[in-house]
């Protein structure tokens, strides 16, 4: 097990070398925060962090990665947000935060990481709302977010990741999507499940080239645009919605 002296002494001796790339730091119950050294690691590029039930948070230290390509935090049920330094992780390509119950704020400098092509947020009970500078991920391919009851809906921003290509999203409580997500013009899949209290979709979803549309347990779904053309869509499904027609096709 990890305990905050120990990390920060290993951290001191590997800080410097450039065959240290790979950190996965695991079932530490001791460990409240990372030590502020974790920043002297150049050479990172996949950090882990699973398993540390009592992790509330990590240093500003953690911006000093620079060469950090991969970061996933895993069941750390005390963890409620991220430094404003995560914006200084230039070359992250992809970050994972699932599994963690308070988790309730991303800071808005997650929209520097122009690098970024791969978002997931899984499993995040507090989580209320998405940062609008979502929208400055100008290199995100897949965003996925799933069960986080308390999110109702997305950032307008959303519109304007132009390099999207798959959309996932399952939150019991959303209500809408943005109006702008028709103007993701290279988006399939589109996938939407158990959002409970959506009962429309964006008439901008017709403008859309989808080749892959599922849509499942959205029971108050009422309609899919009369601008969809579904007859265009190579694999299909709606399936437990409130909307007269289930479809599964293609698979």
């Amino acid at each position: 097990m990890n305990t905050p002296e120990k990390l920060s002494n290993k951290v001191g001796q590997v800080g410097h070398r450039e065959d240290f790339w790979d950190l996965s730091i695991s079932d530490s119950e001791k460990l409240e925060i990372l030590p502020e050294n974790v920043g002297q690691l150049e050479f990172l590029q996949y950090l882990q962090i699973r398993g540390c039930p009592n992790l509330k948070v990590l240093p500003d230290s953690i911006g000093q990665l620079k060469k950090l390509f991969s970061l996933t935090i895993t069941s750390c049920e005390k963890l409620e947000t991220l430094p404003k330094t995560l914006g200084q992780l230039k070359g992250l390509d992809d970050l994972k935060i699932t599994g963690c119950a308070k988790f309730k704020l991303l800071p808005d400098s997650l929209g520097q990481l122009r690098r970024l092509q791969r978002l997931k947020i899984v499993g995040c009970e507090k989580l209320e709302t998405l940062p609008e500078t979502l929208g400055k991920l100008v290199s995100l391919c897949n965003l996925e977010i799933r069960d986080c009851p308390n999110l109702t809906s997305l950032p307008m921003s959303l519109g304007k990741l132009k390099c999207l290509v798959s959309l996932i999203i399952d939150c019991v409580n959303l209500k809408a999507l943005p109006e702008d997500v028709g103007t993701l013009e290279w988006l399939s899949p589109l996938t939407i499940m158990s959002c409970e209290k959506l009962e429309t979709l964006p008439e901008t979803l017709g403008r859309l080239k989808l080749k892959i549309l599922e849509i499942r347990s959205c029971v108050n779904l009422k309609a899919v645009p009369t601008s969809l053309q579904l007859d265009e869509v190579e694999t299909l499904i709606i399936v437990d919605c409130r909307y007269q027609k289930s479809v599964t096709r293609g698979l």
